[in-house]
C-alpha cells in the first residue's frame, strides 16, 4: 500500500505560489525609492539567522508560500505598504516588525 498517495496528511499543505492564480503579482524589484526588496529580505534572513524551510510561512501570514525566503518577502512588501519609512531606516523598522511579529506568534 502507498501511504504518500492515501494519507491527506503527508500531501503538500499549501499551494505552490507559482498556482496560486495569481493572488500575488510578482514582486517589485525596487520601490520608489531605489530599496531592493531582495536586499532587504536577505538582511531580515541573516540577521534573523532564517534558514531555508516552510516553518515561517504561516506565522508571517503568507501560507501559500512553500519557503521562507517568498514569506519572508512578501511581509516585507506588505509592511512597505503599510507605513511609509525613509530608506535610511526601512531596515531597523523591519526587523523591530518582525521581532514583534515572532515574539507574538510564541506567546500565542
Amino acid at each position: 500500500m502507498n501511504y504518500k498517495t492515501n494519507n491527506p496528511m503527508l500531501k503538500p499543505q499549501h499551494p505552490c505560489m507559482k498556482s496560486s492564480a495569481g493572488i500575488y503579482p510578482e514582486y517589485r524589484k525596487e520601490d520608489d525609492e531605489g530599496i531592493s526588496i531582495n536586499r532587504l529580505t536577505n538582511n531580515l534572513c541573516y540577521l534573523f539567522n532564517v534558514t531555508s524551510g516552510d516553518y515561517l510561512t504561516y506565522i508571517l501570514g503568507h501560507g501559500e508560500c512553500t519557503r521562507n525566503e517568498d514569506a519572508l518577502k512578501y511581509w516585507v512588501l506588505d509592511q512597505l505598504d503599510q507605513e511609509s519609512v525613509s530608506s535610511g531606516e526601512v531596515l531597523s523598522v523591519l526587523v523591530e516588525k518582525l521581532k514583534e511579529q515572532l515574539t507574538l506568534e510564541a506567546y500565542l
